[in-house]
């Protein structure tokens, strides 16, 4: 009888597991959303078109032009994995060593950073990860 039970809490875990294709929990999207449109922090809607931003209420710097210099972020999360989504805002460059994407979660290879800190904290960083894996 405890066998049984370990097993299904194993085929549980499991289930929970492959269903959200991570261990990890992921951070607040909405939050994620706020930062994308914020002209002070993320600021992602100057290079980017983010089509459930265009309309958002409620949330400061969504509405307006969004740029179309970088890629359409619309359906995103089904072109990369989390793991993927996060590299892109941390640092762009390990992916695509040639892009013009400011990274966002390190100072690393950047001049004259002021302040000297990244312009995302982890937290941050994965806020907009999550929403990011929202865009599908």
């Amino acid at each position: 009888m405890k066998l049984i039970r370990i097993l299904s809490s194993l085929a549980l875990c499991l289930s929970l597991w492959t269903s959200t294709g991570t261990t990890q929990t992921l951070s607040d999207p909405e939050q994620g959303l706020r930062i994308m449109a914020n002209r002070q922090q993320g600021n992602c809607v100057t290079c980017h078109q983010i089509s459930v931003l265009r309309d958002a209420k409620g949330i400061d710097g969504a509405t307006g032009k969004q740029g179309d210099f970088g890629p359409s972020l619309d359906g995103v999360a089904n072109r990369y994995s989390l793991t993927q989504l996060r590299e892109w805002v941390t640092d762009a460059r390990r992916i695509s060593r040639h892009t013009l994407m400011p990274p966002f979660g390190t100072l690393e290879g950047t001049s004259q950073a002021s302040p000297s800190r990244p312009i995302l904290n982890l937290e941050e960083i994965e806020n907009v990860t999550a929403a990011l894996a929202t865009l599908r």
